[in-house]
């Protein structure tokens, strides 16, 4: 009688342990894959949460002045940083202004003395802390006339863009700009 024609026992346990070991591998570096995967996915969503909360935001309302023209002359307005927000540095921030009748942004920067036609005052702080608001002057603007839009664009060094856009109603003579 010859034997050789079927798996013996022991041959049938290597195989089998064989499998197992290659299916563990494989079970390993997809664990393994999944764990990189979920822990990137988890960085993306802190680093989204970091740049929401560091944004800022408008508060309350938008007020200007005209010049002897009818011109829009000045502008303040109030910007916060929520609770849980992350600190603004506002020597870092740019205020970026357009308005309907001329396309290049006027840029502003921050100043700690006081309003010209390039820079902004926010009440001579240079920082603004989560919870805390100021308010921001700007003047010189050279804005619409009644009927006319204007846009403020602000930039903070971190966090995203706040845009604001009004129209100058008819008739607008000054203060609140709705």
């Amino acid at each position: 009688m010859n034997y050789e024609d079927g798996f013996s026992g022991l041959e049938g346990a290597i195989v089998l342990i064989a499998f197992v070991v290659v299916a563990s591998v494989f079970a390993y570096a997809t664990l393994g894959s999944g764990f990189f995967v979920s822990d990137k996915a988890q960085q993306s969503v802190q680093e989204g949460t970091k740049t929401a909360a560091a944004s800022v935001y408008q508060e309350g309302g938008l007020y200007g002045t005209l010049d002897s023209n009818g011109q829009l002359d000045k502008l303040s307005f109030t910007i916060y940083v929520p609770d849980e927000g992350m600190d603004q540095d506002l020597t870092q921030m740019i205020i970026s202004y357009t308005q309907s009748d001329i396309s290049d942004p006027k840029e502003f920067e921050w100043s700690k003395t006081g309003t010209d036609s390039t820079h902004f005052y926010a009440q001579g702080r240079e920082l603004l802390q989560e919870g805390q608001n100021v308010r921001i002057d700007l003047a010189d603007v050279k804005g619409p006339t009644s009927g006319g839009w204007f846009a403020i664009e602000i930039r903070p060094k971190r966090g995203s863009t706040l845009f604001i856009k009004r129209w100058l109603s008819a008739g607008y003579d000054g203060g609140v700009i709705i």
